[in-house]
């Protein structure tokens, strides 16, 4: 009886030990430091590109295919595809630009359960110099999806918008000019 008793015990253990590895495997959505380190830097380096003014590592950090879209805070700045991208970031190749400084509030990192996909938001303060005048956008809403390619973090989706009640004043007095006109 007590040879039965053991064996019983043992399989126990062992169905036990199997199912608690067996749902740590599954429950595992947690990535690695290195990963979330490595999006973060992407993310970061997204926008940080334009105080180098570095364009070659700024098109390694986005897909370099026709899927990559941007869609800004204008419906003129909607580009999809990697070419069309490369084409109008070239108007920050203008001299008389440089970006000065930026940063990332309450920013939010998310994995796939496969591992392979990264969407994020945060709230952005960009901040660029044009001819010596700084100006800044402030709290841009800002999320994005990151995919892993061979190894390396890219930018499949880039997208940036104000909260319809947080709008700043200057954007509704160029895009909405009768709201302002006195009557």
């Amino acid at each position: 009886m007590e040879e039965t008793m053991k064996k019983t015990v043992i399989r126990i253990i062992a169905v036990f030990t199997l199912m608690l590895f067996t749902a740590m495997i599954f429950a595992s959505d947690i990535k690695p430091a290195t990963d979330y380190a490595d999006v973060k830097k992407a993310i970061e380096d997204s926008i940080g590109w334009a105080i180098t003014k570095d364009f070659d590592y700024m098109y390694s950090l986005m897909a370099n295919d026709e899927n990559f879209v941007l869609l800004w805070l204008t419906s003129d700045s909607h580009v999809v595809g990697f070419t069309a991208f490369k084409k109008f970031a070239e108007i920050y190749r203008d001299p008389d630009f440089r970006g000065t400084r930026f940063e990332f509030k309450d920013l939010r990192i998310t994995f796939s359960r496969s591992g392979d996909v990264a969407w994020y938001s945060t709230y952005l303060d960009d901040c660029g110099e044009y001819k010596g005048k700084e100006s800044c956008t402030k709290d841009v809403f800002q999320t994005g999806v990151l995919e892993k390619r061979e190894g390396k973090w890219v930018h499949v989706l880039q997208h940036g918008s104000y909260p319809v009640d947080k709008i700043p004043e200057k954007y509704l007095k160029h895009y909405y000019p009768q709201l302002f006109e006195k009557k």
